[in-house]
């Protein structure tokens, strides 16, 4: 635990990952990640009875969880937050998925959730939607910046686009949807739907069926392999905007990386996407799995032409990474 004069030692779950190296208050400092095989997870952290065997010296001043324990059960969460409150460790939550997007069954995430929530001495989300679903005292704190350079000619482009990447279990898979909505948009606008997919997808049911529509040409499919960054923006800000094809989820860094970069975004109903809106004609909702609404609001943010971001990015960061100080003072007694 913290001893006088130095700084707090936060052990933040997960500490390297591109979100929570951006939160970090700079005189903060991040106890780094393991290296399992290349990956920091499973957290050995996550483990109750790691906890058990730290010696006194090496306990932190808090532990920050933000995601990656989905391969815990409920009573395994039960058990953390006791070794937690026996070793005389705070816990700070983030709750960044009130659903998780990669289930179909919500009621385990669910719980998991809870009791966490429960347990916390600090409990954190991102919007104002998803705090309403939370204790009274959940702090808000907004996702940052994801781009902090946009390439030249952001907020200019004028494709409507699709980036399925890997087609995850809580992506719309169903031809039909995209070929309705292609068919649909392209009536509207005169531009095809650009569906872009990574190439370990490309044998799927749903790649097949959409290179068979890039006939008609209301379809302009990409295959590629994943891309690096600098290509990603560069590819996503040729777009005026972009559908989240999202099954469920909660928050979305993707909505937040069109936005950086100038382009506006079709949410689905399903989650908490519309209340990341920094300005309300940069998103607009549709019905979750519905390709006609979907086209609807494409049309309608296709039609407003370009919405530069609102707000001052650098700015936000600074009141982001101090939001996250006091919390850390506060939980930590200092």
């Amino acid at each position: 635990m913290h001893q006088g004069g130095r700084g707090l030692r936060v052990l933040s779950i997960p500490a390297g990952h591109v979100y929570t190296a951006a939160i970090r208050p700079e005189d903060v400092e991040y106890l780094p990640d393991p290296d399992i095989d290349g990956n920091w997870w499973p957290h050995p952290a996550l483990d109750a009875a790691w906890w058990e065997h730290l010696p006194a010296a090496e306990l932190p001043d808090l532990v920050h969880l933000h995601f990656g324990f989905d391969h815990l059960s409920p009573g395994q969460i039960a058990d953390l937050t006791g070794s937690l409150r026996r070793r005389g460790v705070p816990l700070v939550v983030t709750v960044h998925d009130l659903d998780n997007p990669h289930l179909s069954d919500q009621t385990e995430h669910h719980e998991k959730v809870r009791l966490l929530v429960e347990a916390a001495a600090a409990r954190i989300t991102l919007t104002d939607l998803a705090a309403a679903r939370l204790p009274a005292g959940t702090r808000v704190i907004p996702h940052p910046r994801v781009v902090a350079d946009p390439p030249p000619g952001s907020g200019s482009g004028e494709a409507v686009g699709v980036f399925l990447k890997s087609l995850r279990g809580n992506v719309v898979s169903d031809p039909a949807f995209y070929r309705i909505l292609a068919r649909k948009v392209h009536d509207e606008l005169g531009l095809p739907l650009r569906i872009h997919v990574h190439e370990d997808s490309a044998s799927t049911d749903l790649v097949r069926g959409l290179r068979a529509d890039q006939a008609g040409g209301a379809v302009d499919l990409r295959v590629h392999p994943p891309m690096p960054d600098a290509a990603l923006h560069a590819a996503v800000a040729e777009c005026r905007t972009v559908l989240l094809a999202y099954l469920r989820g909660t928050h979305s860094g993707w909505l937040e990386m069109c936005r950086d970069l100038g382009v506006t975004v079709a949410v689905p109903d399903c989650g908490m996407y519309e209340g990341q809106a920094d300005d309300p004609r940069g998103v607009e909702k549709y019905r979750t799995g519905d390709p006609l609404d979907a086209a609807r609001a494409l049309t309608l943010l296709h039609g407003r032409g370009p919405v530069p971001y609102a707000g001052d990015r650098t700015r936000q960061l600074r009141q982001i990474r101090e939001a996250h100080r006091e919390v850390y003072r506060e939980v930590a007694g200092r």
